[in-house]
């Protein structure tokens, strides 16, 4: 008979931070610093927010009739988001693997001057584990970047001293099947990975969705927590007035405003385990995670085991790569 497993204890951080704008060797310098200081504080892993390189693209929600396209901040950030096989990738991988840490990292991915909201999981060994690209970019986001193929899908890695971590961007977390998905791959800790999110009492009334703000990016993740069984590390970047001014943003819908700052770490049965930062202070959000967690929720409730019906109701996937080139079969 296998001995019973030992008590797991991981301790995750979740950055909250404002971006680099415009700027990836700032950017770069700037998240290692991040990595090297939750791994000093004896964090096994660390969550960077929705295209934290080089920070979210705010002018996108631009109100002005005479702003639908901005050449100029689209070439720049095209020059300035990250490119896999480029030697600063390479310096976060080494920055991993010499602090030990795993990295999960969301970024504007530059692929042959074509763009993708990104995640990658780089392991404390530095290698890649799993990287995957938003299957749909919500939205004015769809002006700017391009969608994920099948291998998106496989969202879901084991890390070793950690466990199964998953990581899903934005309104993906909206999607219920693709949440369903991201469950039966068996995730522990899910990386839940936000661009900044204001406090819906910020907008005139009408003029954003509730939805949109802090409070649906915390009552999506939790639904996914509840759901999946599943610790979430919720990171989230924010704006100042220098990037207000920088994007230009002054007249936009939603960025208009600064701040946006809503990192939290949720426990499996939907508990926020920690105490929010201000929406426009930077630091690290670091919990202990105890597994033991995720065996008291799935006694009471398993979406994806003893409280499914995949006689009644089950879940067709294509995970393919479809690649752009490809032979006919």
């Amino acid at each position: 008979m296998a001995a019973p497993e030992q008590p797991h204890v991981v301790r995750v951080a979740a950055v909250q931070a404002e971006g680099c704008y415009f700027d990836l060797p700032a950017a770069i310098q700037k998240t290692c610093a991040l990595i090297t200081e939750a791994a000093a504080k004896g964090c096994h892993l660390i969550a960077f927010p929705e295209v934290w390189i080089p920070q979210y693209p705010g002018w996108i929600c631009h109100a002005s009739r005479q702003r639908p396209i901005d050449f100029e901040m689209v070439s720049l950030y095209m020059q300035h988001s990250l490119r896999r096989d480029s030697p600063e990738f390479r310096t976060i991988r080494d920055c991993a693997a010499a602090n030990n840490i795993a990295v999960v990292l969301g970024y504007s991915e530059n692929d042959n001057d074509s763009l993708y909201l990104s995640q990658s999981h780089i392991g404390r060994d530095g290698q890649v584990r799993m990287h995957r690209r938003k299957i749909k970019p919500t939205h004015v986001e769809r002006t700017l970047y391009g969608e994920g193929s099948g291998s998106s899908l496989r969202n879901v890695v084991q890390e070793d001293g950690v466990g199964k971590v998953g990581a899903l961007s934005c309104w993906e977390h909206s999607q219920p099947l693709l949440r369903y998905h991201t469950y039966s791959q068996g995730e522990q800790i899910h990386v839940a990975a936000w661009p900044p999110m204001n406090y819906h009492s910020s907008f005139p009334e009408g003029s954003a969705l509730w939805s949109q703000c802090r409070e649906g990016a915390h009552n999506l993740s939790t639904t996914h927590a509840i759901e999946g069984n599943t610790f979430i590390v919720l990171a989230s970047s924010f704006y100042t007035q220098t990037g207000i001014e920088r994007m230009r943003l002054g007249d936009g819908k939603l960025y208009h405003v600064g701040g946006g700052g809503c990192a939290c770490i949720i426990a499996p049965d939907g508990r926020k385990l920690t105490q929010d930062l201000g929406e426009g202070e930077e630091g690290l959000v670091i919990a202990d995670l105890d597994f033991e967690e995720i065996r008291k929720v799935k006694a009471m409730l398993d979406v994806h085991g003893h409280y499914s019906r995949p006689d009644l109701l089950w879940l067709g996937v294509d995970a393919r790569e479809k690649g752009k080139v490809r032979a006919e079969s």
